[in-house]
């Protein structure tokens, strides 16, 4: 078998396995307003209806929530970008087909289940080009290393399964790297310009990127390569002009993106230790498998400065401005959700440590903990709805302001240690008699009924206590125990047999260094 051959089977096997353990462990709800108006905004390109929000699908078009604006012709626009609805029409319009055939099941449920399907298939496939571009600097056993802590031991595991747009933002930057990896910066261009189109502050990205286009270009062909670079520019600036006219379409002004003031007032010390030490949204607090690359970039840097100085570069640009920002948190989620995008650059130096401290014991040692603590940290966050942890300290703060600064900068309210006590909680729901009468009746068809789509209700109340995995929700609906065990062993066998074929065609390399 020819190396690339080897390398397409490696990348094969690691999609099928984070595939698996992400379809095992959705939702397949909403769980956020922004999911819910990026949703509809799918679901009105499906129908026929434009980009608007039809004012019959109720709460969101009140003014009031955040997640959009009254705009031209007085209808109501969402405030988001438009690349991640764009992405879920395909999901949204096979739900509206399928739901006809499922007896008893609403089409608003089916429509977002088969939406939220989006999320786990983006992040498997950035798992994907990050071990792709790994194996530009390792081995092929730490490049696949690399790739599953990215995607089982980061944040990204919680957004495989939510419904926000930076899956879709951090697999179009990984996309335009690979592009420019292959020089062929056409396609960087257009994965550039479809972040912005996707999300305004992607613009950020396009800073190193290009900077690091553009040196990789004269150091390999000098001037006359850099005439190439049109090609690179051009899709961005149609990404951008794209972008603006949807503003003047949806609110008359092209600089007008549906959001409120947005300020830039956090002081800058304070804003960097929320971002990344925070125990509400730290970076290395809920991902600490990172500190292993605070280790490992000089060694990247005496290794390949090129890559060193863009992981750096995209980390810097990235970081400062939403340490700036004076809604930094980026509301609910888990972990800093708006540093999705760079936590893939951020982790590429950890493969320094990992090849350096395999061999040793003390290292192995550290390396197994930091892994460990982090892939725990993960579980917490799919395994139970956050909105839980976050509605017991607000009931215990007396102001917002109180329960913005418990959540976010008292440890012990921090939702890890709040994860683990609303699992435990949500657990002994279950096996609680009386406790499993009051959640039956939660989903209640007779209860629901008035409501048109009371199944998606049902499970959003259900939510909140019950563990958050799509088959528990539906055996309250009803769906048979049989049909749910299948399919979740067939999960179970697919993510086993990808992760034996994969450790065998890693053997296979024979840990061998791929150059460029």
């Amino acid at each position: 078998m020819t190396e690339a051959a080897e390398r397409r089977n490696i990348a094969r096997y690691q999609l099928l396995l984070l595939l698996a353990v992400y379809l095992l462990s959705a939702s397949l709800r909403i769980d956020s307003g922004d999911g819910e108006t990026m949703y509809r905004v799918a679901h009105s390109l499906v129908t026929g209806e434009g980009v608007a929000i039809p004012a019959t699908q109720g709460a969101l078009v009140d003014g009031r929530t955040g997640y959009g604006r009254v705009g031209t012709g007085g209808l109501y626009y969402s405030k988001y970008g438009l690349g991640w609805s764009l992405a879920a029409v395909p999901f949204c319009a096979a739900g509206r087909m399928i739901a006809p055939v499922l007896t008893g099941a609403t089409e608003g449920f089916v429509t977002r289940a088969a939406v939220m399907l989006l999320n786990p298939l983006l992040t498997a496939a950035t798992a994907v080009l990050l071990l792709q571009l790994a194996c530009r600097l390792y081995t092929s056993t730490t490049a696949a290393t690399l790739s599953l802590l990215y995607g089982l031991g980061t944040i990204a595991w919680y957004y495989a399964k939510s419904a926000f747009s930076e899956p879709i933002v951090t697999l179009l930057l990984l996309a335009a790297l690979c592009a420019v990896e292959r020089n062929s910066l056409m396609t960087a261009g257009v994965m550039l310009g479809g972040m912005i189109l996707t999300r305004q502050t992607a613009i950020l990205m396009v800073i190193p990127v290009t900077t690091w286009a553009v040196v990789r270009g004269w150091q390999h062909g000098g001037l006359r390569r850099l005439r190439g670079f049109a090609a690179l520019l051009l899709p961005i600036g149609l990404g951008q002009l794209i972008a603006v006219g949807y503003n003047t379409y949806r609110f008359g002004n092209p600089l007008h993106f549906g959001y409120g003031t947005a300020t830039w007032d956090t002081p800058f010390l304070q804003g960097v230790y929320n971002q990344l030490l925070s125990p509400g949204k730290g970076l290395f607090v809920f991902m600490p498998v990172l500190l292993l690359s605070l280790v490992g970039w000089p060694a990247l840097l005496d290794k390949r400065r090129d890559w060193a100085w863009l992981v750096l570069l995209a980390g810097a640009v990235y970081l400062v401005p939403h340490a700036l920002y004076g809604h930094w948190s980026g509301g609910g989620g888990w972990g800093p959700r708006l540093l999705l995008p760079i936590v893939p650059l951020l982790l590429l130096p950890a493969g320094e440590v990992i090849e350096r401290w395999e061999t040793r014991r003390a290292g192995r040692v550290v390396l197994v903990l930091l892994i460990a603590l982090s892939l725990f940290i993960q579980v917490l966050g799919v395994s139970v709805n956050w909105a839980r942890h976050l509605q017991r300290v607000r009931r215990r703060s007396s102001t917002r302001k109180e329960y913005f600064q418990r959540v976010h900068h008292r440890w012990r309210d921090s939702p890890i240690p709040g994860q683990v006590r609303s699992l435990r909680e949500a657990l002994g729901f279950l096996h609680a008699p009386e406790r499993g009468k009051r959640l039956e009746s939660l989903v209640s068809r007779e209860v629901k009924k008035p409501l048109r789509d009371w199944q998606s209700e049902a499970v959003g109340l259900l939510s909140f206590n019950v563990p958050d995995f799509w088959f528990v929700y539906l055996w309250f609906l009803g769906v048979s125990p049989r049909w749910l065990i299948s399919v979740a062993l067939l999960l179970s066998g697919t993510a086993v047999g990808a992760a034996l074929q994969l450790r065998q065609a890693l053997d296979k390399r024979g840990h061998q260094t791929t150059i460029d």
